[in-house]
């Protein structure tokens, strides 16, 4: 197959996230012998990152990433009706619109695959674009994330007012842009449900992550510290509102009850919220963006993920089990990983019960032992990259099969 990538960033080997998700799938789809071309906006990659990506991509073409200017963004967001809810809008352009449709032209493509919803916008109603079978790989439902803060009493109410404006005419954009596609692609069942409660009509097919479990344990072995590791892009609303949450309400007693137990959150672009939250704390160590990922893992003693908002699985998760470091999570943030609390993981909801798992797991070596060793066990069955990627190219061929 000849397969065109949409994505709002490029995707290479040093990219997370959802990101990293796109690019094991660009690597898995050339190296099974398809044509991968690749559409994607520049935000300040190295020349050394793009050259990169040519061993994989035989067409590549890339845009830079719009830079409006703050006070029409405003003016847009809430003021101005337009065809583009400001949620997609931020990120539309015309160079994009035309250079997609320049692509399907030229080179023929059997499917184009839009990374990300806010790239489906270049799919949709796109007037040049030819005829070509399309797919959106929708890494969150955007309605269902901003109603989410509008129901949430402790999202900070900058927050809470700018989903007003967003929300305004996302609902019936966004899932008629669903509609348009041949299909759409989500990480976990929760997401196809979430989908489908809001289109029942949608064809949604699940294509679930995985880890490269050789690669997570090629690091060589540290002594393990008293540290709880949080990580992930820190600009993330789910990720800030989940630093807020720990350490208003978990960290205090984990702080008393460990004297010598220090927090990290580790990830690239803390916000300054996040800065002025944590200082004068010398124990909460905020790092910014690292190169490598695996000696954090290695020396922590647990993993916090404190979701409370989003979707998809965390590929942060899976990592980190995979590693063998034991974690303690929220249920949204084990969305889509069959795990059973107690045994391969802890998962709380509540900030009592999140403090009391995490100090058992610090406390208790023996268990976070067993509890480590099943978590390994449990990703290895079923959550190998492999896995995930041989069923991703399944559903592909399936669409262009028709």
């Amino acid at each position: 197959m000849k397969i065109l990538f949409l994505t709002l960033k490029l995707p290479h080997s040093e990219v997370v996230g959802g990101n990293r998700i796109v690019f094991q799938r660009i690597r898995y789809l050339a190296q099974q012998g398809h044509q991968v071309g690749l559409v994607s906006y520049l935000s300040g990659e190295t020349e050394k990152q793009i050259e990169g990506l040519k061993e994989f991509v035989f067409d590549l073409h890339t845009i830079q990433q719009p830079n409006r200017n703050l006070l029409f963004r405003i003016f847009h967001d809430y003021l101005w009706a337009h065809s583009r809810p400001a949620l997609i809008w931020k990120l539309y352009s015309k160079a994009m619109m035309d250079e997609v449709a320049n692509a399907v032209e030229l080179q023929h493509y059997d499917l184009v695959i839009a990374e990300f919803s806010e790239m489906g916008q270049f799919l949709y109603k796109n007037p040049s674009l030819s005829a070509v079978h399309t797919v959106i790989s929708c890494h969150r439902c955007m309605t269902a994330s901003y109603e989410k803060y509008q129901e949430m009493e402790e999202v900070r109410w900058r927050l809470y007012c700018k989903s007003l404006p967003q929300l305004r005419g996302l609902r019936k954009y966004e899932f008629d842009m669903y509609r348009s596609a041949d299909r759409i692609l989500v990480l976990t069942p929760q997401d196809r449900f979430t989908m489908q409660y809001y289109a029942p009509d949608l064809a949604v097919s699940v294509a679930p992550t995985g880890v490269d479990i050789e690669e997570l344990q090629k690091h060589p072995p540290v002594p393990k510290e008293p540290i709880i590791l949080m990580t992930g892009y820190m600009q993330d609303p789910a990720n800030e509102d989940g630093v807020k949450w720990f350490v208003h309400h978990v960290w205090p007693a984990l702080r008393d009850h460990h004297p010598e137990v220090k927090f990290y959150i580790v990830g690239a672009d803390p916000s300054p919220r996040i800065k002025r939250l944590v200082a004068g704390d010398r124990r909460i160590i905020v790092t910014g963006k690292v190169k490598d990922l695996r000696p954090y893992r290695n020396r922590a003693r647990v993993l916090v993920s404190p979701v409370r908002l989003g979707s998809g699985m965390r590929t942060k998760v899976l990592e980190a089990m995979a590693a063998g470091l034991p974690v303690v999570s929220t249920s949204l943030g084990m969305a889509g990983i069959e795990a059973q609390t107690g045994m391969n993981c802890f998962v709380a909801d509540t900030p009592a019960l999140f403090e009391r798992s995490v100090d058992w797991l610090l406390t208790d070596r023996s268990l976070s032992a067993r509890m480590a060793h099943a978590a390994r066990k449990l990703i290895e069955e079923k959550y190998g990259l492999e896995i995930g990627l041989h069923q991703f190219e399944n559903i592909l061929k399936s669409v262009v099969e028709g």
